[in-house]
Protein backbone atom coordinates (compact mmCIF):
# COMPACT_ATOMS: atom_id res chain seq x y z
CA UNK A 1 0.00 0.00 0.00
CA UNK A 2 1.60 3.15 -0.89
CA UNK A 3 1.72 6.14 1.28
CA UNK A 4 -0.21 8.56 -1.00
CA UNK A 5 -3.39 5.80 -0.25
CA UNK A 6 -2.57 5.54 3.60
CA UNK A 7 -2.94 8.93 3.90
CA UNK A 8 -6.08 9.44 1.87
CA UNK A 9 -7.73 6.44 3.49
CA UNK A 10 -6.73 8.33 7.04
CA UNK A 11 -7.96 11.54 6.16
CA UNK A 12 -11.13 9.84 4.81
CA UNK A 13 -11.91 8.02 8.50
CA UNK A 14 -10.77 11.07 10.39
CA UNK A 15 -13.15 13.03 8.72
CA UNK A 16 -15.38 10.59 8.66
CA UNK A 17 -15.03 10.68 12.69
CA UNK A 18 -15.48 14.29 12.59
CA UNK A 19 -19.09 14.29 10.67
CA UNK A 20 -20.70 11.50 12.97
CA UNK A 21 -19.70 13.12 16.04
CA UNK A 22 -21.41 16.54 14.59
CA UNK A 23 -24.78 14.45 13.41
CA UNK A 24 -24.55 13.22 17.17
CA UNK A 25 -24.74 16.09 18.47
CA UNK A 26 -27.27 18.32 16.18
CA UNK A 27 -29.67 14.81 14.77
CA UNK A 28 -32.21 17.88 13.66
CA UNK A 29 -29.59 20.08 11.73
CA UNK A 30 -30.53 22.79 14.09
CA UNK A 31 -26.92 24.31 14.88
CA UNK A 32 -23.44 23.32 13.66
CA UNK A 33 -24.58 20.30 11.29
CA UNK A 34 -26.15 23.12 9.02
CA UNK A 35 -21.81 23.73 8.66
CA UNK A 36 -21.52 20.49 7.18
CA UNK A 37 -23.62 22.00 3.82
CA UNK A 38 -20.62 23.99 3.17
CA UNK A 39 -20.33 24.41 -0.57
CA UNK A 40 -24.02 22.35 -1.13
CA UNK A 41 -25.99 24.90 -2.39
CA UNK A 42 -23.95 25.51 -5.46
CA UNK A 43 -22.59 22.21 -5.23
CA UNK A 44 -26.17 20.56 -5.84
CA UNK A 45 -27.03 23.09 -8.31
CA UNK A 46 -24.03 22.52 -10.49
CA UNK A 47 -24.74 18.92 -9.92
CA UNK A 48 -28.35 19.03 -11.41
CA UNK A 49 -26.91 21.38 -14.06
CA UNK A 50 -24.64 18.24 -15.42
CA UNK A 51 -27.91 15.71 -15.09
CA UNK A 52 -26.51 13.83 -12.02
CA UNK A 53 -23.83 12.64 -14.77
CA UNK A 54 -20.40 11.15 -14.10
CA UNK A 55 -19.86 14.29 -16.04
CA UNK A 56 -19.86 16.04 -12.30
CA UNK A 57 -19.79 13.58 -9.24
CA UNK A 58 -21.31 14.49 -6.10
CA UNK A 59 -17.87 15.08 -4.26
CA UNK A 60 -16.82 16.92 -7.07
CA UNK A 61 -20.30 19.19 -7.21
CA UNK A 62 -19.28 20.24 -3.38
CA UNK A 63 -15.88 20.78 -3.85
CA UNK A 64 -16.56 23.16 -6.64
CA UNK A 65 -19.02 24.72 -4.19
CA UNK A 66 -17.22 25.09 -1.91
CA UNK A 67 -14.80 26.99 -3.78
CA UNK A 68 -17.52 29.42 -4.86
CA UNK A 69 -18.42 29.47 -1.38
CA UNK A 70 -15.07 30.64 -0.63
CA UNK A 71 -15.43 32.96 -3.72
CA UNK A 72 -19.11 34.79 -2.72
CA UNK A 73 -17.57 35.15 0.61
CA UNK A 74 -14.13 37.02 -0.01
CA UNK A 75 -16.68 39.30 -3.23
CA UNK A 76 -19.01 39.65 0.28
CA UNK A 77 -15.72 41.15 2.30
CA UNK A 78 -16.16 38.37 4.99
CA UNK A 79 -12.86 36.84 3.89
CA UNK A 80 -9.95 38.09 1.67
CA UNK A 81 -9.54 36.83 -1.76
CA UNK A 82 -6.19 35.24 -0.85
CA UNK A 83 -7.96 32.59 1.42
CA UNK A 84 -10.37 32.06 -0.85
CA UNK A 85 -7.41 31.56 -3.11
CA UNK A 86 -6.15 28.98 -0.91
CA UNK A 87 -8.97 27.01 -0.43
CA UNK A 88 -9.75 26.65 -3.67
CA UNK A 89 -5.45 25.53 -4.43
CA UNK A 90 -5.80 23.12 -1.85
CA UNK A 91 -8.88 21.41 -3.71
CA UNK A 92 -7.37 21.93 -6.75
CA UNK A 93 -3.84 20.04 -5.45
CA UNK A 94 -5.74 16.80 -4.54
CA UNK A 95 -7.35 16.97 -8.12
CA UNK A 96 -10.98 18.51 -7.54
CA UNK A 97 -12.52 20.84 -9.70
CA UNK A 98 -12.47 24.51 -8.12
CA UNK A 99 -14.44 26.54 -11.37
CA UNK A 100 -17.14 26.23 -13.19
CA UNK A 101 -15.21 25.74 -16.62
CA UNK A 102 -13.87 22.80 -15.59
CA UNK A 103 -17.24 20.55 -15.89
CA UNK A 104 -17.07 18.62 -18.85
CA UNK A 105 -19.69 19.66 -21.50
CA UNK A 106 -20.61 22.86 -18.94
CA UNK A 107 -23.58 23.56 -17.14
CA UNK A 108 -27.02 25.98 -17.86
CA UNK A 109 -26.67 29.40 -17.61
CA UNK A 110 -27.31 31.87 -14.96
CA UNK A 111 -31.67 31.77 -14.86
CA UNK A 112 -31.19 27.72 -14.30
CA UNK A 113 -28.84 27.72 -12.14
CA UNK A 114 -30.85 30.00 -9.91
CA UNK A 115 -33.93 27.91 -10.67
CA UNK A 116 -31.86 25.11 -8.76
CA UNK A 117 -30.59 26.88 -5.79
CA UNK A 118 -33.97 27.74 -5.28
CA UNK A 119 -34.98 24.33 -5.26
CA UNK A 120 -32.37 24.12 -2.58
CA UNK A 121 -33.53 22.78 1.00
CA UNK A 122 -31.98 25.48 2.73
CA UNK A 123 -34.71 28.05 0.95
CA UNK A 124 -36.90 29.18 3.38
CA UNK A 125 -39.58 31.14 2.43
CA UNK A 126 -38.23 32.23 -0.90
CA UNK A 127 -34.91 33.39 0.99
CA UNK A 128 -31.74 32.12 -0.17
CA UNK A 129 -29.75 30.13 2.69
CA UNK A 130 -25.78 29.74 2.09
CA UNK A 131 -23.23 27.89 4.61
CA UNK A 132 -20.27 30.87 3.83
CA UNK A 133 -17.23 31.41 5.73
CA UNK A 134 -15.38 34.09 7.44
CA UNK A 135 -12.08 32.47 7.35
CA UNK A 136 -10.65 28.98 6.90
CA UNK A 137 -12.51 26.92 10.08
CA UNK A 138 -15.06 29.67 10.16
CA UNK A 139 -17.92 28.49 8.61
CA UNK A 140 -21.54 30.00 9.37
CA UNK A 141 -24.99 30.04 8.22
CA UNK A 142 -25.71 33.27 6.37
CA UNK A 143 -29.68 33.63 5.50
CA UNK A 144 -31.77 35.69 3.64
CA UNK A 145 -28.89 36.41 0.87
CA UNK A 146 -29.46 38.62 -2.06
CA UNK A 147 -30.77 36.31 -5.24
CA UNK A 148 -29.74 39.83 -7.35
CA UNK A 149 -25.86 39.53 -5.97
CA UNK A 150 -25.62 35.34 -6.25
CA UNK A 151 -27.20 35.88 -9.80
CA UNK A 152 -24.54 38.59 -10.35
CA UNK A 153 -22.00 36.80 -9.46
CA UNK A 154 -22.61 33.24 -10.79
CA UNK A 155 -22.62 35.49 -14.16
CA UNK A 156 -18.74 36.66 -13.57
CA UNK A 157 -18.35 33.08 -12.75
CA UNK A 158 -19.77 31.32 -16.17
CA UNK A 159 -18.10 33.83 -17.76
CA UNK A 160 -14.37 32.83 -17.05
Amino acid sequence: QSSGSWAREHAIAVCCRGKAGIVARDEREAGARALLNLGHTFGHALEAGAGFSQRLLHGEAVALGTALAFEFSARRGLISAVDAARAAAHLAAVGLPTQIKEVPGGVPGVDALMDLIAQDKKVKRGKLTFILVRGIGQAFVENDVDAAEVRAFLKERLSR
